[in-house]
């Protein structure tokens, strides 16, 4: 027996109408059934493939040293330790976000729009008053500001990726 769910009116358990009130008793079951957990595995990709990517450069910086020793080395080393810490403080956002922290977002992506800054300001500064200077122009300069492009490409991609509804709403 179930008691009506509006007027308390005893009921047979298969009872789909109270016959006293006439509401229909199914009405209000639905709040027991379990929810549906909205699937995460977008955002875990997500978060994945930036801690690979954030990995990498972070294993990468030794050859960052070597590759920027020709500007200067205080100056590289700025960019170097600059890089460093975007990395690491993006792996952190990503590590956040995987643990669904919001937090974790908001860390990301202010990163990452400073990571583009860096992008712009290193081959702004590095590769413009080197057009004029004794290094090598043509196809390295090419490569250095496709390569520019493509991280910018890359960072405003993962950007947007994570702010979708279907990724924000699983973050708390």
């Amino acid at each position: 027996m179930k008691p009506c769910l509006k007027c308390s009116n005893m009921l047979t358990d298969d009872a789909t109408y109270c016959h006293v009130c006439n509401t229909k008793q199914s009405e209000g079951f639905e709040a027991f059934e379990t929810m549906v957990k909205p699937k995460d595995t977008f955002l875990k990709v997500l978060c994945i493939l930036t801690i690979i990517v954030m990995g990498f450069n972070l294993l990468g910086l030794p050859f960052s040293i070597v590759a920027l020793s020709g500007i200067g080395l205080e100056y590289s080393v700025w960019l170097i330790v600059l890089g460093a810490l975007f990395s690491a403080t993006k792996l952190t956002g990503a590590i956040l976000m995987l643990k669904k922290k919001l937090i974790g977002l908001y860390i990301y992506t202010v990163v990452a729009i400073l990571s583009i800054g860096l992008y712009l300001y290193t081959n702004l500064t590095i590769n413009i008053p080197n057009l004029t200077s004794n290094l090598p122009e043509g196809p390295s300069l090419i490569i250095s500001y496709v390569s520019m492009g493509v991280k910018i490409m890359f960072s405003i991609t993962f950007i947007i990726l994570y702010w979708l509804p279907v990724n924000r709403r699983l973050l708390s």
